[in-house]
């Protein structure tokens, strides 16, 4: 029966192994044409299978919405022809090349499919060299592994395939020259099609949200498939380090500095709260702007430590500010494995860190992240402020309320605390169409639409100051020590760009020095209550430095009198000299407002670069 099947094979001259130098043109040509066209057809089919696997747990319908672009298809489909080039080189045979595409794609696609699943991320290419990660999800200890329909489906198709082509695609490519040819048109074609996947401005405007968020890094992510936005992902891990960088000198500069504990008599409970677009605007001098609902927030002011902040973003981009706090980075990454925070030394410490925002986790894949840089826990709308409320952004009230209780339920553990919180009630949009609050802030000759807005967001962080001065009110003669950061991530997005600031009259002109301070300022308050300036001997009162949101950590220590880790130490030398560093690449160097790096700083800015990237890059925690 064998003998029947290998003849019968044989006698039809498509399934020959080589093409035979004695047949006419046409058959040779017809021959390489069926070759090219069944090992296409196969691939195509894979590739494309493999994209049910792209989005994981998601609806279907993102499938489909891969359909709707013919870049965002044609890049995910083309790797798969590459390696088959590339197999075909090295081995001259079609089914054993596809065999191993497979294999490799597949591997792929389902590692990227259950990392979805268990931790709603995808895989990134710098997960590769994560291996004790790899082996914590493999493990089982945490995740149990399985094989549902899509993986079934996928395993029965590829088999399927690869026997089609043994038997009918079943070419074996002999001579030096051919595979030599392969393995050179793959390196030309790789080299010729490398710009295009790691080109951001392509991959940003290839977007495709009708069914996904494009403020979740992982729904941004799976909107463009698997095989494209993971070759792409090369951006992200390749961090192109400073001028003259080396390990060796980052770290000798670092050893300059001793990392010191906190004395225990000296350990005090932090509460950090970044509020969502908070801005005073009383200090715009607005006409028709009634800014007497911020008489509350300036008597606290008189209360705490108060100063400037210079961030990185307008009206959107909030974790910028937030990890900058967090982990004394000026810029921030793509966050993928360990990284060092002064979260990570304060649990060295013996804090307890944890703290609450009450959106969804997957925004801005803090699920994730918030693990990587250091937290011990942390409660998100999912299974918890959802349970508290139907609001689409829980308010305030609830918020602060749950951030008190957990506050004196920490003190359970024996342990001081330390908990970080963002705020949601005042996100915006601010709606543009209407105004219903019983109060109104903004009158005068302006647009309605700026009118409903700035009532609207009035309204939101008026209410806000409230709920905030209630908690304080409770924690200001607790038994224990409490410091409170307050800081503001950026301001607030009002209108279509920034028509509703130019209707304000506000200088948001960039190439002038006001307005590139009205764009990027916000304020930051260090408040503490009896106890804590009792333990500290300090009053907190008066009048802090401006300073880039990367020092508000360092601002912290200094005012509770702690050093630190020796990161932070440097970092101390450096703020008395640039206390503002931004992305945007302004500067407040000696005191003076820059465009650029003085020529007397260039040196100690390029070691201020050098430690910085060293701190982000080799984690230097046990914990992980």
């Amino acid at each position: 029966m064998k003998n029947t099947q290998k003849n019968l094979l044989n006698n039809i001259f498509l399934f020959n192994k080589e093409l035979d130098c004695n047949w006419s043109k046409k058959k040779k040509a017809t021959y390489i044409l069926w070759n090219i066209s069944i090992t296409l057809c196969m691939l195509i089919v894979l590739s494309i299978s493999l994209l049910i696997l792209a989005y994981g747990q998601y609806s279907n319908e993102v499938f489909f919405s891969y359909f709707s672009s013919q870049k965002i298809m044609c890049l995910n489909i083309f790797p798969f022809l590459l390696l088959m080039i590339l197999f075909l080189g090295i081995f001259g045979r079609v089914w054993i090349s596809y065999f191993i595409t497979g294999i490799i794609t597949i591997g792929f696609s389902v590692a990227n499919y259950y990392k979805l699943y268990f931790r709603d991320d995808p895989l990134y290419l710098e997960d590769l060299f994560i291996i004790n990660e790899a082996r914590e999800m493999a493990s089982g200890d945490k995740y149990t592994l399985f094989i549902d329909t899509k993986l079934l489906f996928i395993i029965a198709l590829f088999t399927i395939s690869t026997l089609i082509l043994f038997l009918l695609a079943r070419t074996t490519l002999r001579g030096k020259s051919a595979r030599c040819g392969l393995m050179i048109g793959f390196i030309v074609l790789a080299l010729s099609v490398s710009g295009i996947y790691t080109d951001k401005n392509l991959y940003n405007n290839l977007e495709n949200f009708r069914i996904l968020n494009k403020w979740s890094s992982t729904q941004n992510y799976i909107s463009r498939g698997f095989i494209y936005p993971f070759i792409h992902s090369i951006t992200d891990f390749i961090v192109e380090a400073p001028d003259g960088y080396s390990v060796n000198k980052a770290k000798n500069l670092l050893l300059q500095y001793e990392d010191e504990d906190i004395p225990d008599d000296k350990k005090v409970n932090v509460i950090a709260i970044m509020r969502e677009a908070y801005v005073d605007f009383s200090k715009y001098n607005i006409d028709g702007l009634d800014v007497s609902g911020y008489d509350a927030y300036h008597k606290l002011q008189k209360e705490c430590i108060s100063g400037n902040l210079i961030v990185n973003i307008f009206a959107g981009g909030t974790i910028d500010s937030e990890r900058c706090f967090l982990t004394g980075n000026y810029q921030q990454k793509n966050y993928r494995s360990y990284s060092n925070s002064y979260l990570w030394y304060l649990r060295q410490q013996g804090y307890k860190v944890e703290g609450s925002h009450p959106y969804y986790s997957w925004f801005y894949n803090r699920k994730n992240v918030n693990s990587y840089i250091g937290f011990d826990s942390y409660r998100f709308l999912e299974n918890d402020y959802e349970n508290l409320t139907s609001a689409t952004y829980p308010e305030d009230f609830i918020l602060y309320d749950e951030v008190y209780k957990d506050y004196i339920n920490s003190k359970k553990n024996n342990k001081p605390y330390f908990s970080f919180v963002l705020n949601i009630q005042s996100h915006g949009p601010y709606d543009t169409g209407s105004y219903s609050g019983s109060k109104t802030y903004l009158n005068g000759k302006y647009s309605m639409e700026c009118k409903n807005a700035m009532n609207n967001y009035m309204d939101s962080i008026m209410d806000s100051d409230v709920q905030l001065i209630k908690m304080l009110d409770k924690l200001k003669y607790d038994s224990e020590p409490v410091v409170v950061v307050l800081y503001s991530d950026h301001l607030p997005w009002m209108g279509d760009g920034k028509i509703f600031y130019e209707e304000l009259g506000i200088n948001l002109d960039l190439s002038t020095e006001e307005g590139f301070r009205n764009h990027y300022t916000t304020d930051y308050l260090i408040w503490a209550n009896d106890k804590a300036k009792n333990v500290l001997s300090k009053e907190f009162k008066g009048k802090g430095p401006t300073i880039s949101p990367f020092y508000l950590m360092n601002q912290l220590f200094e005012e509770c009198s702690w050093k630190g880790p020796a990161f932070m130490q440097a970092m101390n030398e450096m703020k008395s000299v640039f206390p503002v560093v931004t992305t945007t690449g302004r500067f407040i160097v000696d005191d003076k407002y820059e465009d650029d790096v003085p020529e007397t700083r260039i040196d100690l800015f390029k070691k201020f670069t050098w430690i910085q990237h060293y701190w982000q890059n080799e984690f230097l925690f046990k914990e992980g």
